[in-house]
């Protein structure tokens, strides 16, 4: 007994001398049932050959460059969890060529990770057809270089018993945009599907 205690011991002082390394937790995809209770619709997946952080602040600040309805972004930060910086809460504010203005609020922002929006519906001069919308896009670096991106939408018609009505309308607005901003920012659209 005396024995085996001198001899552990000994490495006692060796493994304390060793650091710690460091330990990389993988991002995990934001719980959606954390900020939306809207029914998911629809998974798109899209490729792009540049960095996370290059593909989420294009697809994040230059909407106009693939929506050509939308003429101009901005932003409002009077609201982020960040004062005067882009961060939860920040709205971006697509207008449109006739002057209307969709206003998004950023519900979830982790770069180069995630980022998350839902339509304010009180504050947009633009209607939709949904009580609620929330578009997530987790972007993820691909084993093969570049970025995969996948956004998973989630909505609910305003008038129940219209998702037949509603749902190939949003379904093909969602792919034209998300074909344009792979051809746009370099990268290819890989599909969409119901979840």
């Amino acid at each position: 007994m005396f024995g085996k205690f001198c001899v552990a011991a000994l490495f006692i002082p060796l493994v304390a001398a060793v650091p710690a390394l460091p330990v990389y937790a993988e991002h995990q995809p934001v719980e959606a049932a954390t900020i939306t209770e809207a029914t998911p619709r629809r998974i798109v997946e899209m490729h792009f050959d540049a960095s996370p952080s290059e593909v989420l602040a294009q697809l994040l600040t230059r909407v106009d460059l693939y929506d050509s309805t939308i003429v101009d972004v901005r932003f409002d930060h009077t609201l982020s969890a960040t004062p005067g910086e882009i961060g939860v809460g920040s709205r971006r504010i697509c207008v449109f060529a006739d002057g209307r203005e969709l206003v998004e609020s950023l519900l979830v922002y982790d770069p180069p990770h995630t980022y998350g929006y839902t339509v304010d519906a009180a504050a947009s001069t633009m209607s939709l057809p949904v009580s609620e919308i929330v578009l997530l896009y987790d972007f993820t670096e691909a084993q093969d270089g570049g970025t995969d991106v996948t956004v998973r939408v989630f909505y609910d018609p305003q008038t129940p018993g219209t998702e037949t009505i509603i749902e190939p309308v949003l379904t093909g607005t969602l792919r034209r945009t998300f074909q344009t901003a792979a051809d746009t920012f370099g990268g290819t659209y890989l599909g969409d599907q119901s979840p």
